[in-house]
């Protein structure tokens, strides 16, 4: 690797989430994916499931690559959500499981690129919504 691709990928680390941290939460995408597709998931993966969702919904945002991308991601997942109210099970439709697919190598790829700000102010914002969301299902 030349000097100017090796600094340029240092200063893209440092800026942005460590390829490690990139690789865990993409380990985490899947899983959530794994247990929604196989029926296995209770209400607290189908919360870690969405919250994904709105945090790199957010970062998309926030750093405007992938908005569009995780606009349909968000709907996949307040379709999933009225579901699980209405029925209180956790599962895709067939069309609902491919557009999580794609969305979990949306959300990895996002997660390489964005910037670590947008990512920390992604997943703080996340986290609000969710306990507000999930506040309102227990009510």
């Amino acid at each position: 690797m030349n000097r100017a691709r090796h600094a340029r990928r240092t200063a893209l680390r440092a800026a942005g989430l460590t390829p490690d941290q990139v690789r865990d939460l993409a380990l985490c995408h899947l899983e959530n994916l794994d247990q929604i597709a196989k029926g296995q998931a209770g209400p607290g993966t189908l919360w870690q499931w969405v919250a994904g969702i709105l945090t790199w919904s957010r970062a998309a945002q926030l750093s405007g690559a992938g908005a569009p991308e995780m606009a349909a991601q968000l709907e996949v997942a307040h379709g999933v959500i009225e579901r699980f109210r209405r029925t209180g099970r956790v599962g895709f439709s067939g069309t609902e499981y491919q557009a999580a697919k794609d969305g979990v190598g949306y959300m990895d790829q996002i997660a390489e690129i964005v910037p670590r700000r947008h990512a920390i102010a992604a997943a703080e914002w996340s986290e609000r919504r969710i306990n507000e969301m999930a506040a309102g299902q227990e009510a």
